[in-house]
């Protein structure tokens, strides 16, 4: 059971760290580099949490991507905030 779900976290990571860094490249082409690195996590951290639900969860792909269509630009629009009151 343990291991089942270790491998589930770990192929979780993997998919949103791929998606981050695809997405990274091809923003870095036509946004800054900080808000490229911003989308890139907030696509990421987006994309793990939906590999997990559908694997730990077994949400539907139907289900799943309305809300991952709203919840990346919702992470980026948060992740932005926290910068701006941050002050970086």
């Amino acid at each position: 059971m343990l291991r089942r779900e270790l491998v589930f976290f770990l192929v979780a990571v993997l998919v949103g760290s791929l998606a981050g860094v695809a997405t990274s490249e091809v923003l870095k082409h036509w946004t800054s580099a900080s808000a490229a690195g911003n989308a890139s996590l907030a696509i990421a951290a987006t994309l793990a949490a939906a590999t997990h639900h559908r694997l730990v969860h077994r949400q539907s792909l139907r289900l799943l991507a309305p809300k991952v269509a709203v919840a990346a630009p919702l992470a980026y629009i948060v992740m932005r905030a926290v910068h701006a009151v941050i002050g970086s």
